[in-house]
């Protein structure tokens, strides 16, 4: 029966069970093999799974009154949303680790005021911890939105009053005019002067308190975000910048004290000191409890659906074989292994004939190409990015593999003519041929990657301050796995593109071009996490190189980070790896049926 039959996964089912005897013994090993394969794909993934707690905090907020202006329709807008932002950005400035799947915090707002903190920790008392400062600072948030306002007629007042060229009586307004010298409480709108007389000692209680929080968080920020960035900033300015920042520095640190001295003016005279428990218009109402137990992993389940998925795709491999007696095809090949051999070494010999440094360009290519990357993007571009040379390598090695593997696939009947016209053998073998090649020329390169990893970490400061000299995981052991995918979709690709070139000869000079635009779409010398979110899933859909690319980084190197922190190794998602495996399947099904349908022409076309 011919692969044309094979056009629908109904196709495939009839064919399953069409009775032409029991299953052969390969065929049971094939079912065998391929839920054993998904499990060792799923199980370290779910395995490795990390314990974590999580607990709940409530805040209320008097969402029909004071605080009216953060909801529209009964539903959080806009200014609520901004709110919550500022509350996240002040924990995450406090807790640089906060973020992924086992140290997280979570809002969940409803129509009538109440907000629920989800925190998600390693521990118990960590989870318990993470979700009373989440409300106590979005509590303190909330109040603090109200309390700009009320600040704002407070200095308009204190402007009048020095436009007028009256010397402040108190001293919270001496303190609230070097605030508004010094610029160091930013509002949506400028100060302007008022005539209505206020002061803050007429203040009402909650309105005071409100006050007092905006004060507290936007000295925070200074402390904690706006000074520091002004900091790391200088490090790297010169010349009029450099004085620029100083300025920004000397103008925002006065600033703060002033900030500062003001609290201190309204704790001790006014009481104004955030009680973040007390019934108010905004507080915690209800405090987290310890979690008692773990959050559930689902294991066994996760690995019974891992065992279905593998019997699944087992079975669809013996639908497709007795339709279309793919184990009598690659018995063919592999009776052609010796040619396979000769060849694959032929090709690696041509690449470094008359070379001087031979084999060690293997080494030399990606290395000198990484170093042209990262000379670009440091002294041009300024990629933010920790460990910048190890990100483009782990990165670059695998493209390369597409790349040349593609590239030679493409041309492999056309150029091996002669040998088409004048011997019989398996027309597959010739793309397959250039995907070997080029996949033994990668993992020849892999101890050259190993050695910058290690270098480079050796060197990174960040690293050298816990105590280690390297970031390597255990996670390098995915790295067959992802091998394996690769090269299964890269033949797919080659058989496809080679048996194309032979009808339509345009295509050996198109793909030249396909490749340089194939790159840009891969995240070789970016992060995909950096590009706007639906435009990145995209590229993850429609571009499996995207997807092995990324999981490549995250075995070797890790999420990207900023410079100054440290990346972490982890294992990528089971369910992105299912879906990039299935795609390179798909691939290689089709660019196998395209090859098979055009074979038998190649002779009258070369």
């Amino acid at each position: 029966m011919s692969m044309t039959h094979l056009a629908t996964p109904a196709t495939w089912i009839v064919a399953l069970s069409r009775q032409r005897g029991p299953l052969r013994l390969y065929q049971w090993l094939w079912l065998l093999i391929c839920t054993l394969g998904a499990l060792a794909i799923a199980a370290p993934r779910i395995l490795s799974q990390p314990v974590r707690y999580e607990t709940l905090a409530t805040v209320q907020i008097d969402a029909a009154g004071r605080y009216h202006e953060l909801y529209t329709d009964n539903q959080p807008d806009d200014d609520y949303r901004a709110v919550e932002a500022q509350a996240l950005e002040l924990l995450k400035a406090r807790r640089p680790d906060l973020g992924g799947p086992t140290y997280a915090v979570r809002f969940a707002s409803q129509s009538d005021g109440r907000i629920d903190i989800i925190a998600t920790g390693r521990t118990p008392l960590e989870a318990q911890m993470l979700a009373d400062e989440a409300a106590e600072t979005l509590a303190r948030t909330v109040r603090a939105a109200g309390g700009r306002e009320i600040l704002r007629n407070l200095m308009g007042w204190e402007l009048t009053e020095a436009l007028q060229g009256r010397q402040p009586e108190t001293t919270f307004q001496r303190l609230l005019r070097e605030i508004i010298r010094t610029q160091a409480f930013p509002l949506n709108r400028a100060v302007e002067p008022v005539s209505a007389y206020i002061t803050v000692d007429q203040l009402p209680r909650e309105e005071l308190s409100d006050l007092a929080r905006a004060l507290e968080v936007r000295e925070e920020q200074l402390r904690r975000i706006d000074i520091p960035a002004l900091e790391m900033n200088r490090t790297a300015a010169t010349g009029a910048a450099l004085q620029r920042i100083d300025a920004d520095l000397v103008r925002l640190t006065a600033g703060r004290q002033a900030i500062r001295d003001a609290l201190a003016y309204l704790y001790r005279n006014l009481g104004a000191a955030f009680a973040p428990d007390a019934p108010s218009d905004a507080y915690r109402a209800i405090r987290a409890p310890l979690p008692e137990r773990a959050v559930d992993r689902r294991i066994p389940l996760l690995l019974s659906v891992a065992t279905l998925v593998g019997l699944v795709f087992g079975a669809a491999g013996v639908a497709v074989d007795r339709s279309a007696g793919v184990m009598r095809k690659i018995l063919e090949l592999w009776a052609y292994r010796e040619l396979i051999r000769n060849l694959v070494i032929r090709d690696l010999q041509v690449r470094y004939k008359g070379s001087a440094l031979g084999y060690l360009w293997t080494q030399l290519a990606p290395l000198l190409l990484m170093l042209v990357f990262w000379f670009v993007f440091s002294a041009f571009f300024q990629a933010d990015i920790a460990m910048f040379p190890v990100f483009i390598l782990v990165g670059l090695l695998p493209w390369n593999f597409a790349s040349e593997a593609v590239s030679g696939g493409t041309r492999s009947v056309i150029d091996n003519a002669p040998l088409v016209k004048k011997v019989f053998f398996p027309r597959e073998v010739l793309p397959l041929v250039s995907v070997l090649s080029s996949l033994v020329n990668f993992v020849l390169s892999l101890p050259m990657l190993l050695l910058v990893m290690a270098a480079v970490q050796a060197m990174y400061a960040p690293l050298r301050a816990t105590g280690n000299w390297t970031n390597f995981s255990w996670t390098f052991v995915y790295l067959p796995v992802l091998i394996g995918i690769q090269t299964m979709f890269l033949s797919g690709v080659a058989l496809f593109l080679s048996a194309l070139a032979v009808r339509y000869r345009d295509t050996v000079h198109l793909i030249g071009i396909f490749i340089q635009f194939w790159f840009f779409l891969t995240p070789v010398i970016y992060a995909l996490d950096r590009v706007a979110g639906p435009l990145a899933q995209l590229v993850r859909w429609l571009n499996p190189m995207a997807s092995l690319v990324e999981f490549y980084r995250e075995i070797l190197y890790g999420n990207a980070v900023a410079f100054g922190q440290i990346p972490t190794p982890n294992l990528p998602a089971l369910d992105s790896v299912l879906r990039v495996l299935l795609t390179a399947l798909a691939t290689l099904a089709i660019g196998y049926w395209y090859f098979q349908r055009r074979s038998g022409e190649f002779g009258e076309r070369l």
